[in-house]
């Protein structure tokens, strides 16, 4: 048993060594994928941009692809997802409240400068690789919000005519990567003044009237 022990413990030093040098990692590949393209991006490139040796980048994350992954991965995190889960479940039973918080943290996400979906987005139908992190990024959105919107649902918060299938589907569509791309990026509106705008726009598509709540 003391073997045992000795064999699986991991001291606090080594594992903060680790996580820096996957976060060295994949920082220097956020930085060469948005420089040269993902598929010009090579392994050995992203070590010598670490500051690591080749074989330390394939030890962490073995294919490029899961470099890609483990960006995507993080993008929540950066942007507060344990802060957001903690206000939305205080939240519950009011879905104003809950609707900003999504969308504050959706505003969160794409406005990072770790945001990989926009890499994603524009050169995706030309790698695989890329069109998959789509893809996935995607599915956990609509996956998160359609468990909201069942709450909703059930609690009789929606508009009568959604189903809650529908009102997933609007709230998936507007709170995503394109909307936050088109108006604040292509159109340079203020976040504040985004966040403001689709809340609001979001009340009056999905939520019943607070005199009928």
């Amino acid at each position: 048993m003391e073997e045992r022990k000795r064999r699986t413990y991991q001291s606090p030093a080594r594992a903060a060594q680790a996580a820096a040098t996957r976060r060295a990692i994949l920082d220097s590949a956020h930085r060469l994928f948005a420089a040269r393209g993902y598929a010009a991006t090579t392994m050995s490139a992203i070590a010598v941009e670490a500051g690591v040796a080749v074989q330390t980048v394939y030890a962490v994350f073995v294919r490029k692809r899961n470099i890609l992954f483990g960006l995507l991965d993080r993008m929540p995190l950066e942007a507060d997802l344990t802060g957001f889960q903690a206000r939305l479940a205080a939240a519950s039973g009011d879905p104003r409240s809950q609707l900003r918080e999504v969308v504050g943290f959706s505003a969160r996400m794409y406005g990072g400068s770790n945001d990989v979906t926009e890499l994603a987005r524009t050169i995706g139908g030309a790698d695989q690789d890329l069109a998959d992190l789509w893809r996935e990024g995607e599915r956990r959105r609509y996956a998160a919000e359609s468990e909201l919107v069942a709450d909703w649902h059930v609690r009789g918060l929606l508009r009568a005519e959604l189903s809650a299938s529908v009102a997933t589907d609007i709230l998936w569509a507007l709170s995503g990567p394109d909307t936050f791309r088109l108006l604040v990026r292509e159109r340079a509106w203020a976040t504040d003044h985004y966040r403001n705008w689709l809340a609001t726009a979001l009340e009056r598509e999905l939520l019943a009237d607070p005199a009928h709540d």
